[in-house]
């Protein structure tokens, strides 16, 4: 909190034993826990700018698909490492437990609980905006300016890198379901938008260990991607 005095200097307020500088991310934002009344699972929640994300990676599992099994237009989910039908079995997984779901983009809209959305390509633009990211001329491709994602990462689990976790956004590298099967757990984690590229595609977001950006992409619609919500 600053106060600007009567002759213009800055007197620097602390709260709860931090000092927070002009232009400085608190260390600590606003957190809070959310429950999907759908199987009753808790998620912490972090209130960035305006927005109010989940803290976790969705893990709604109403239907469970083979590796292989993949497609457009009906909706697809997979649990890393899980090659079955059975959705308790996928559910206790501890991929599942800790990484979430992955779902194909059909999936991805429409699995967020009531009160909640899978955010727009717009939206992951106003988070990284709030993170310090300068926006460069779109394109298919760009990893941004601020080293967003070195503060959207957990600061653990990653295999490489050195996240500081300091937004309390906490992207886990849950990897994907993509071209050859299951891959780059532990390296990467990648995150749907409700924003679509053509008929084939949809915009999504990767933060990787060995790249402190924050990279937006085409995916193909049917691959398996992690899920976080934002509130409406």
């Amino acid at each position: 909190m600053i106060i600007r005095m009567k002759h213009q200097f800055l007197l620097t307020i602390f709260l709860s034993g931090t000092m927070l500088l002009p232009g400085q991310t608190p260390a600590n934002p606003g957190s809070g826990t959310f429950t999907d009344a759908r199987d009753g699972r808790a998620y912490k929640t972090v209130t960035l700018g305006k927005q109010v994300w989940m803290a976790e990676n969705l893990a709604y599992l109403p239907a469970v698909n083979f590796v292989g099994e993949a497609g457009f237009e009906d909706a697809c989910y997979y649990v890393y490492g899980y090659n079955g039908k059975n959705i308790a079995e996928a559910a206790a997984k501890e991929a599942c437990m800790k990484y979430g779901t992955l779902y194909n983009w059909k999936a991805a809209t429409i699995s967020c609980p009531d009160g909640w959305h899978l955010p727009t390509d717009a939206e992951w633009r106003e988070l990284e905006k709030h993170l310090g990211m300068e926006y460069e001329p779109l394109s298919r491709s760009w990893i941004g300016s601020g080293a967003v994602g070195k503060k959207i990462r957990s600061a653990e689990g990653w295999k490489m890198g050195n996240a500081t976790g300091e937004s309390g956004f906490n992207a886990l590298p849950a990897g994907c379901r993509g071209y050859s099967g299951f891959e780059s757990m532990g390296f990467c984690g990648y995150f749907w938008t409700a924003t679509p590229s053509g008929s084939d595609n949809g915009w999504r977001r990767g933060f990787c260990g060995d790249n402190d950006g924050s990279c937006r992409e085409e995916d193909r619609k049917y691959f398996g991607i992690s899920v976080r919500c934002v509130k409406n």
